[in-house]
């Protein structure tokens, strides 16, 4: 069973008590972070890359759809929250779920079988590549770097690469998390096709990937290369 790496917010404190007891007791859930308002979250949502986050909508100043809007590439989102007439919306800005609360254990374990499915993307999920005279099927596992541009991204594969038409942030959502990562504003990259780093200035490192391309691990995100692969 995956573990999901949840980050709790919630204005109330014993609101978050409450949920974080129901996550542990459901069992595969892990709580790295909890955010008593938008301002924590955000932070946390950036540094700690959750696999959810539990959100309350009603929270003073920042409220939790403005919070979402904040995001660049948010987790799934679970709306955690005593009113039931946030639904509609909630759905419309692409929620996974909405709790009510007090949450049900029952309808929770639904929540997390969900989550688990949905984070663990099938071996062979492949994606269409359009070309002027037809188009091509891309594997998942065989894609090495993720550009954005635009509207746009392209990615780049053991086969060459292609230029998609979607958003990156949905784009990098197919892709798992633990075998790629963020470089800088605009680039994903897959960890194993690393062939070659450099030491750079100011902390950044330039990345050789196995498709013969190069891209630069910014500064910001050069923090969390050291933390996360300890380079």
């Amino acid at each position: 069973m995956k573990t999901l790496r949840c980050l709790l917010v919630d204005d109330e404190r014993l609101a978050r008590v409450e949920l974080s007891a129901l996550l542990t007791e459901a069992g595969g859930c892990t709580i790295v972070g909890e955010a008593a308002n938008a301002e924590e979250a955000l932070e946390m949502a950036v540094s700690l890359k959750p696999d959810v986050l539990f959100l309350d909508i009603n929270m003073p100043q920042t409220d939790g759809f403005e919070l979402l809007g904040q995001l660049e590439a948010p987790p799934p989102i679970v709306f955690v929250t005593a009113y039931d007439e946030f639904a509609v919306k909630a759905f419309s800005v692409q929620a996974f779920d909405y709790l009510l609360k007090p949450v049900r254990p029952q309808r929770l374990t639904t929540t997390l079988t969900r989550l688990r499915e949905q984070l663990a993307p099938a071996p062979n999920e492949r994606i269409f590549c359009p070309h002027t005279n037809g188009g091509r099927f891309v594997a998942l596992s065989d894609i090495v770097l993720v550009r954005a541009y635009d509207h746009y991204v392209r990615i780049y594969h053991t086969d060459g690469n292609d230029l998609l038409r979607e958003a990156f942030s949905s784009f990098i959502a197919r892709l798992p998390s633990g075998d790629f990562f963020r470089a800088n504003r605009s680039a994903y990259v897959r960890i194993s096709a690393i062939e070659q780093l450099e030491r750079l200035s100011r902390g950044r490192y330039l990345l050789s990937l196995s498709v013969g391309e190069q891209e630069t691990v910014s500064e910001k995100q050069g923090v969390e290369w050291r933390r996360r692969l300890g380079s």
